[in-house]
């Protein structure tokens, strides 16, 4: 059980740095677009 641990583990922190910048870049396109949504909303 250990070694399966450990190996399911290293997968993770060997994916986790991608997957942790995509959603970072994801979160930020639709911040962007809501609050690009409210400002036309609010002085358009």
């Amino acid at each position: 059980m250990k070694d399966c641990c450990n190996t399911n583990n290293g997968k993770a922190q060997s994916k986790s740095p991608l997957k942790k910048w995509t959603n970072y870049i994801v979160y930020t396109i639709l911040t962007l677009i809501i609050g690009g949504a409210l400002a036309l909303q609010f002085f358009g």
